[in-house]
């Protein structure tokens, strides 16, 4: 028998996760607190729910895609919430980014009605989510993990099972701490080049050849960086700031200095305090570049 699939958030990254799930022929049940994305995904062939209670009463697996800790509490364990209309067997599986410590508090409340839970959350962007190549990072019991990972597939083409419940969120957040350390010490040192007066394209080519090439110059400086593409409505700087405030709350949980994490929050939160919180979080090398007077920009097209 197929099982039933519900979907709630559908912002940024969720929309074209569900979408990818609504174009396999799965059965599913969407909720968000914005109409619009609701009435596009009935379009679709979805089938609408007018709360989380709702789409958990219709599902047996509920996919949970939020922006924080407090919206994954309320809507699984608040009035109207998930947990008031799951059956018992049913699977939970949020794949926000939040503290691992609400993941397990969610995670034990949902065992109290012999409901599981998985920990899923999701790396590589909005095109990812559109293409349904998001990595996934997901944690749990390993044989709930099994028994969902067909669903994930549809989802994402790297995903892997990293511990117990919560660990999905700590790699996760892992992740974003070593992405944005690495964006600010590349925008740091290439704005120091060019203030030294080489060019930005030789700069970039030569690096791509040594030993700093990485995934956040190749991506996020060549195609956006480069450009001065710094749009608002991808991954803002409030966005990483969120991360990055639950990387220090989880150091201090486990009683961890983390010195690179404090530095990387202090210059997004100097980005934010400049006006630049809704653009896209690269925009963090503005702050190197408006003080010495250059910009790491291409002079040529650069190739996606």
């Amino acid at each position: 028998m197929q099982r039933r699939i519900g979907f709630i958030g559908l912002g940024a990254m969720g929309k074209p996760m569900a979408t990818n799930l609504i174009k396999k022929g799965l059965p599913l049940t969407v909720f968000d607190i914005r109409q619009e994305p609701v009435d596009e995904l009935v379009k679709l062939g979805a089938k609408g729910a007018k709360s989380s209670r709702e789409t958990a009463t219709s599902s047996d697996v509920i996919i949970t895609m939020l922006p924080s800790s407090p919206n994954v509490e309320a809507v699984i364990l608040g009035k109207d919430g998930v947990i008031q209309g799951v059956s018992k067997g049913s699977i939970v599986m949020d794949m926000s980014t939040i503290a691992p410590s609400t993941t397990k508090k969610v995670g034990d409340e949902l065992i109290k009605r012999s409901v599981e839970m998985l920990d899923a959350p999701v790396a590589r962007g909005v095109k990812a989510a559109v293409e349904g190549t998001l990595a996934i990072f997901v944690g749990g019991k390993k044989e709930i993990f099994e028994e969902c990972k067909d669903i994930l597939e549809v989802m994402g083409t790297d995903i892997n099972h990293v511990g117990e419940l919560g660990c999905g969120e700590m790699v996760k957040l892992v992740n974003n701490l070593i992405l944005s350390v690495s964006i600010t010490a590349i925008a740091e040192g290439m704005v120091l080049a060019v203030k030294a007066g080489v060019e930005p394209d030789v700069l970039f080519e030569v690096l791509g050849k040594g030993s700093a090439d990485s995934f956040a110059l190749q991506n996020h400086f060549r195609n956006f960086v480069m450009k001065g593409d710094f749009r608002e409505g991808i991954f803002p700087v409030e966005y990483i700031l969120k991360d990055l405030g639950l990387v220090l709350e989880t150091g201090k949980e486990l009683q961890m200095p983390l010195f690179l994490a404090s530095l990387a929050n202090q210059l997004y939160e100097f980005a934010k305090a400049s006006g630049k919180g809704k653009n896209y979080y690269p925009v963090v090398v503005t702050i190197f570049e408006e003080l010495t007077g250059v910009k790491v920009r291409s002079k040529k097209k650069v190739s996606q």
